[in-house]
């Protein structure tokens, strides 16, 4: 089944390629932070450690705020890395389009480390963990990129900005 096209405009082979490319590592990122929320759920199932004495309060706010960190980073990395003046130059656009994907999901795939730590530090309930597990995928989802963003430049992406190998 063919995936409807996301707009009126055909793109030109370099920027498809990279634009599949880059989707193809955030799914991979996406899948890594899969298995990092499965990993965390046996471990904190099977797993019964209380490794804060005292002040839980003062790390509780602190993790919360260390995911607000994240979200804020991914969103920043993708928006400002991503900006349409960045992309501008066509032999430095494939370069930052795929780093500004990339870099937002693998950022905001952090969340997911930081529901481990607050399971193991906190408290190792569901309900106190999923929060985390959310936002790092939500993040990874939304660094997925679009067509739309590579459409209407005034030149084409040069070709020597794609590489499949890094």
């Amino acid at each position: 089944m063919h995936e409807p096209p996301e707009s009126s405009v055909e793109l030109d082979p370099t920027s498809l390629r990279c634009l599949e490319r880059t989707r193809s590592w955030v799914l991979n990122i996406l899948v890594v932070v899969g298995l990092m929320i499965m990993a965390s759920g046996l471990i904190l199932r099977y797993v019964d450690w209380k490794l804060i004495v005292g002040d839980v309060e003062g790390w509780r706010r602190a993790l919360y705020g260390g995911l607000i960190g994240v979200i804020a980073f991914s969103h920043l990395t993708r928006r400002i890395m991503g900006a349409r003046d960045r992309l501008r130059p066509p032999e430095t656009r494939a370069e930052r389009f795929f780093k500004s994907h990339v870099g937002a999901a693998a950022v905001g795939g952090l969340a997911a480390a930081l529901g481990l730590v607050y399971g193991l530090t906190i408290e190792p309930r569901f309900e106190s963990v999923v929060i985390f597990w959310v936002a790092a995928l939500v993040l990874g989802i939304l660094a997925l990129p679009k067509s739309i963003e590579l459409e209407d430049f005034s030149e084409p992406m040069t070709p020597a900005g794609i590489t499949e190998a890094r």
